[in-house]
């Protein structure tokens, strides 16, 4: 699992909120306009499919002994809440646009170590342990009903108080008429600015530890579906990412053998990442399923890794499914990998993250679905004029992870699902 970033600085978390505020209540006006009165007796007019809005938020807090910030050792607490939207209007019958954005309020205790030495007896809690990160999504997808096929294109933005991104990608897939096989490509590219802030006993003025501020990222993707059968359904996907530029943290801390002064964290400017993952969904009968997913993932920096997922979705009723989960990982390290004062100082590369140390972990839990067949409410003219809009379900999911350095989290997620009911458009 990658760690939440650590970073510095002093976000108002009460002017985040208010953006955010303004930033759902544009997308909800946007989603508004699109419902312009239209006569749905009108037999000269097709009734386009609902507009989706889902309304996510997330509570995920961690703790152990392990922070890069201090060298490998000390505090990793770190708690997270993150509200999100995701949208999704359908334009006609072959186009739909997609929306999704958030922003992720996080507090790390070993965020304040960057400004403050590991071992400084005066050191004290500080407002650098707050920060905010903002992001914002938006997809366009346009189907060829005759063809079988389907692309389409997305942009997104990211910000927090050290990092800003910017990505954008494409998507092409393509099925067979019958619907029981189809192969999928996907290509995004990411642009990471890094503000380069180092732990504060190295920052002089003078000295750059890091040869960039950019790190470049391309992601190519290509899956293979099939519905063996009736009951079999199964993929595969490959996946090829490729990184440069900035891969090193300029506040993780690295302390070399026998030395008790630090050095910034140095990791190659390439890195590639080959990723290969099967998932099979079985149906056993009408009331339970079996979902599994395996991953061997390899990298240019010697990492080698195993995962699989198992998930066993209950039907309790007509309208509740209970779905308990597990999953297991395991990996070997980084060659750049060292603990605490045991990296030798003649080497070229180093670091003491434990995300790229030898490691294994676990995580289990429960999701649990509330899905009633005419939805839990249902609101005329709530968001647009003469429409129904129905809040169809809800979701949560609680998920306890730990891995082999004694690092442990708890997650959890509510899920909150609405439909709107869409505009009318003349038949073609």
């Amino acid at each position: 699992m990658v760690n939440l970033a650590v970073v510095v600085g002093v976000i108002k978390i009460e002017t985040l909120f208010i953006m955010k505020k303004n930033v759902l209540l544009f997308l909800l006006i946007c989603v508004s306009s699109l419902g312009f009165s239209q006569n749905d007796n009108d037999t000269s007019k097709i009734q386009l499919k609902d507009i989706t809005v889902s309304f996510f938020a997330s509570y995920y807090e961690q703790d152990g002994n392990h922070s890069p910030v201090t060298g490998g050792i000390g505090t990793e607490e770190l708690k997270n809440i993150a509200p999100s939207v995701s949208i999704n209007i359908p334009l006609d019958t072959v186009k739909s646009l997609s929306i999704n954005g958030g922003v992720d309020f996080y507090s790390s205790a070993s965020s304040d170590n960057i400004n403050n030495p590991y071992n400084d007896p005066n050191h004290v809690s500080g407002a650098s342990a707050k920060d905010a990160r903002s992001y914002g999504v938006i997809g366009y997808k346009k189907k060829n009903n005759q063809k079988h096929t389907s692309k389409g294109f997305n942009f997104g933005v990211s910000s927090e108080y050290d990092v800003t991104s910017v990505s954008g990608g494409v998507s092409y897939s393509k099925s067979s008429k019958d619907e029981n096989k189809s192969i999928s490509f996907k290509a995004n590219y990411y642009l990471d600015v890094w503000r380069l802030i180092y732990p504060i006993e190295l920052r002089n003025g003078t000295n750059t530890y890091l040869p960039t501020d950019k790190r470049h990222s391309l992601n190519l993707s290509s899956t293979g579906s099939i519905n063996v059968n009736k009951k079999l359904a199964m993929s595969l996907t490959t996946d090829f990412v490729l990184q440069l530029g900035l891969l090193s943290t300029p506040f993780h801390r690295v302390y070399f053998n026998g030395l008790s002064t630090a050095v910034v964290e140095q990791l190659p400017s390439l890195r590639i990442k080959l990723p290969i993952g099967l998932r099979v969904n079985y149906y056993i009968n009408d009331f339970l399923r079996f979902r599994m997913f395996y991953r061997f993932y390899t990298d240019s920096w010697g990492m080698k890794g195993n995962t699989i997922n198992l998930e066993l979705p209950i039907k309790i009723s007509n309208t509740i499914r209970v779905s308990p989960f597990f999953r297991y990982h395991t990996q070997t390290g980084a060659r750049y990998f060292g603990e605490y004062q045991t990296i030798n100082s003649n080497s070229e590369f180093f670091t003491s993250d434990f995300d790229l140390s030898n490691l294994s972990s676990n995580k289990y839990g429960i999701a649990f679905n509330y899905n009633p067949l005419f939805g839990l409410g249902r609101f005329k003219g709530a968001f647009r004029k003469n429409k129904i809009t129905m809040f169809k379900s809800i979701d949560f999911r609680y998920a306890y992870y730990e891995r082999s350095d004694g690092l442990k989290a708890n997650i959890f997620t509510l899920g909150l699902n609405f439909t709107i009911q869409n505009r009318s458009i003349n038949k073609k």
